[in-house]
């Protein structure tokens, strides 16, 4: 069988590995025992107590002094997440146009006793902006919601083939000779191992796939460099959607080698039952990473949400004329025009749900599926073959095992090339 080639590509992370860690490391290479793994795996587990016991006493709010203080802490991250990530352009545009047109129209119709703004209509405001907005983030969170299910779907199914393929046996307790795994003339750390490879290298081919630059926007649609931009990007997608083709196509290899080994029907068809949820779960991320919510309403809720709050001036000033006070007609100007805005804003940032490193909400698909993920598989690998020395990923220039720090930030999975 060949193994699926590498793909290109610059991976994230470094190699600045703890001294102590990487001494851990040699040894391990030097003497492979199981006993250093073990005492070291129960050194880590009453830290990772220690460490939450701390985590909870200092998150737990104690008092009236820790209630306060949660009251204006709380505040204060709702404005940051507000000003940088709901302010846009857009709302920038509309604040000036609002406020422009509030003060001309202030002072066009001061000396008019006819003039009425309060007649402005809210109505249509409501119904031509705020309801399609609404329905359009309803409908990208559900998206998210989708692609959370699709990708909690494919780790697990992912799991439980290593899983097999590490460890299922079929031997049979009623024969007096050996049978099963042990008569098989096969490495099987080496056979693990194998479908570990492919198991990482179908996931950081998604990831990469999933984190592309959006091109399903307006300008992707209707104008010649914005079609150039994504017929680029879609050949990409496309060629990063071969490899992960690739790398399940050696996932059903492997599943082959077992079946010649011995493997009885019942758990092949099983397998091949996980291989094909696989599959149809890419096929999910792939169509939810591609398509997205109406493009029409979209634009629609842009433009609306940007002009039609300045010809609501007349209101703006009426208010300012009855109150006698220009601030307050411009503040409430101000307002309207922001809180459009950053509603649309909303809608933008739901829109790719795989985008976690700039958008709130997104899902931080790179922890997900390559280096939470990879711990995990490794933690299994660990458990079935205490004694093996520790797993090197292709490209990789340090090894790499699941006994290093919990905390990620000091984990790195993944060598520069």
């Amino acid at each position: 069988m060949e193994k699926p080639e590498g793909d290109d590509g610059k991976r994230d992370g470094n190699n600045d590995d703890d001294d102590a860690v990487q001494e851990r490391r040699n040894d391990i290479v030097e003497e492979g025992t199981g006993a250093k793994k073990a005492a070291f795996l129960s050194m880590q587990s009453e830290r990772i107590k220690q460490e939450e016991i701390d985590f909870r006493q200092r998150l737990q709010s104690t008092g009236t002094c820790g209630l306060i203080k949660s009251f204006f802490v709380n505040w204060y991250s709702a404005m940051l997440v507000f000003i940088f990530y709901l302010i846009s352009l857009e709302s920038l545009f509309s604040i000036a146009l609002s406020v422009s047109m509030t003060i001309m129209t202030y002072y066009s119709t001061d000396d008019k006793d006819s003039f009425n703004g309060g007649i402005m209509n809210w109505i249509l405001l409501s119904f031509s902006v705020i309801t399609p907005m609404s329905s359009s983030i309803s409908m990208a969170f559900g998206r998210r919601e989708k692609a959370l299910a699709d990708v909690a779907a494919l780790t697990s199914t992912l799991r439980n083939l290593y899983m097999a393929h590490a460890c299922w046996d079929w031997s049979k307790a009623s024969k007096s000779e050996p049978t099963g795994r042990k008569t098989c003339d096969m490495d099987w750390l080496q056979h693990s191992d194998d479908i570990l490879h492919s198991i990482n290298g179908l996931c950081e081919a998604l990831t990469r796939s999933l984190t592309l630059p959006s091109t399903s926007r307006a300008r992707h649609r209707v104008t010649s460099k914005g079609k150039a931009e994504a017929e680029a990007g879609q050949k990409l997608a496309f060629h990063l959607h071969r490899s992960k083709l690739k790398h399940l196509t050696y996932i059903t290899q492997l599943c082959e080698e077992l079946k010649r080994q011995g493997l009885p029907p019942n758990e092949a068809t099983r397998i091949r039952q996980w291989e094909r949820m696989v599959n149809e779960r890419l096929e999910s991320l792939r169509f939810i990473k591609e398509y997205r919510t109406p493009q029409a309403l979209r634009s629609f809720a842009r433009l609306f949400s940007v002009f039609l709050p300045p010809f609501y001036a007349p209101y703006y000033a009426e208010l300012a004329q009855q109150l006698d006070s220009l601030g307050i007609g411009i503040t409430f100007s101000v307002l309207t025009s922001i809180a459009l805005t950053s509603l649309f804003e909303s809608l933008t940032q739901m829109e790719d749900p795989f985008v976690g490193l700039i958008a709130l909400d997104g899902i931080h698909v790179q922890d997900e599926l390559v280096r939470k993920f990879r711990i995990e598989l490794l933690d299994v690998r660990d458990d079935l073959y205490p004694d093996a020395l520790p797993f090197v990923a292709e490209g990789d220039s340090v090894l790499v095992d699941s006994m290093s720090s919990p905390s990620f930030p000091e984990y790195r999975l993944f060598a520069e090339d």
